[in-house]
């Protein structure tokens, strides 16, 4: 069996190599093009040509980074993702957001102003590191709610209502960022905790 390539970097120690992938730097590039269109707002030849050259100088400049493995456990999780799924899940984390912020405009506008804040902490048993960074950046993407720490499977989230942590607390999120990753059964949450901070702010 052939012996993995190493780099030394001073000062860090020694790392190995992975081989270069072709699939992930196509699909760095697309999100990176897309997020550029997106936030551009142009849609001319030059912007374009503009952002085409800024996604090429980006994965250029990762290209190196990208091929050391820093830890045992680092390997390329986006090579590893249903991109199926995850077009699905895009569509239903944007609906979930439009309903959180339905939620919390109705709790803030409500004369009574029946805020409960609460920190949740909670286990879940995702595939990758990749998982976890999606269900935390869900998380905060989602109104009322907001990741605070993350530490290796454990999850500590501030909820403003009871409602906006009912998606954690049954798994419904984390099981479907885990099965962006792989086929899974039953929820991945476990070791659930709720603390009441105040009745209101």
């Amino acid at each position: 069996m052939p012996q993995s390539k190493k780099i030394i970097i001073e000062g860090a120690g020694e790392y190995p190599l992975r081989p270069r992938s072709w699939r992930s730097l196509i699909v760095q590039g697309v999100i990176l093009m897309g997020l550029w269109l997106l936030m551009s707002g142009h849609y001319d030849l030059f912007h374009i040509a503009l952002g085409m050259l800024s996604v090429v100088v980006v994965l250029l400049l990762n290209l190196h980074m990208n091929s050391i493995q820093f830890f045992s456990r680092d390997v390329p999780e986006w090579e590893q993702i249903q991109y199926g799924r995850g077009l699905a899940y895009i569509p239903w984390l944007s609906w979930e957001i439009i309903l959180a912020s339905l939620q919390v405009a109705y709790v803030v506008l409500h004369p009574r102003l029946p805020i409960k804040p609460t920190i949740l902490r909670f286990t879940a048993k995702l595939p990758n590191a990749g998982a976890r960074v999606i269900l935390g950046n869900s998380i905060t993407l989602t109104p009322g709610t907001v990741t605070l720490e993350i530490q290796d499977e454990e999850f500590v989230v501030h909820a403003l209502i009871e409602d906006s942590a009912s998606g954690l607390v049954d798994g419904t999120m984390p099981t479907k960022v885990a099965k962006l990753f792989r086929k899974t059964s039953g929820n991945v949450v476990s070791n659930v905790d709720i603390v009441t901070t105040g009745e209101k702010l």
